[in-house]
C-alpha cells in the first residue's frame, strides 16, 4: 500500500524527429503570419498603436526587443512584486505584443511578438518613442462618434 503513495519519477522524452517536425510547424506558422503581417500591415499598425496604452507598458515594450527575464524587468522598472509586472505584462501578452518563452534551461523570458517584429522598423520606432497614449479607443471597443443630433 505504502508503494502506491510513493511519488513516481517523472520521466522526460526527448525525440530528434519530434523536435525537428515542431520546428518545420514553427517556420511554416511563421513564414504564414509573415504573409498575413506584410498584407495587412495598416490594420497590424493600427492594432498596435490602440493597445500600447500606457507610458509602462510602452517602456516595457522598448526593452523587450530583446528578451528579457522577469527578474531583468522587475529590476528595470522597479517593480516592488512579480504580479505588479504581471498587470502590464499579461495586458501585452493577451493583445499578442509580447511572448513569453522558456528556454531550454526553463528561463523564462519575454520578448517581441511576431506581429509586432514584422512591423517596419520606422512605424515600431515611431510608436514605441511617441509619447502621446491618450487618444486611444477602450480595450477592444473603437473610439467613440459623437452624435450627430440635428434636433440642438
Amino acid at each position: 500500500m505504502s508503494d502506491k503513495l510513493k511519488k513516481k519519477d517523472s520521466v522526460e522524452v526527448a525525440s530528434d524527429q519530434l523536435r525537428a517536425e515542431l520546428i518545420e510547424i514553427k517556420e511554416r506558422v511563421g513564414a504564414l503570419e509573415t504573409i498575413a503581417s506584410i498584407s495587412n500591415r495598416k490594420e497590424v499598425e493600427a492594432f498596435v498603436r490602440t493597445h500600447i496604452r500606457t507610458e509602462k507598458s510602452r517602456q516595457i515594450m522598448k526593452e523587450c526587443e530583446e528578451p528579457r527575464t522577469r527578474e531583468h524587468l522587475m529590476a528595470r522598472f522597479g517593480f516592488a512584486s512579480p504580479q505588479a509586472l504581471d498587470h502590464h505584462l499579461n495586458q501585452l501578452r493577451e493583445d499578442d505584443l509580447i511572448r513569453q518563452r522558456f528556454d531550454e534551461d526553463r528561463t523564462q523570458t519575454f520578448e517581441w511578438s511576431n506581429l509586432f517584429k514584422r512591423l517596419p522598423k520606422s512605424i515600431r520606432n515611431e510608436i514605441l518613442d511617441s509619447a502621446d497614449l491618450t487618444a486611444k479607443p477602450a480595450r477592444g471597443g473603437k473610439n467613440p462618434q459623437p452624435s450627430r443630433d440635428s434636433s440642438a
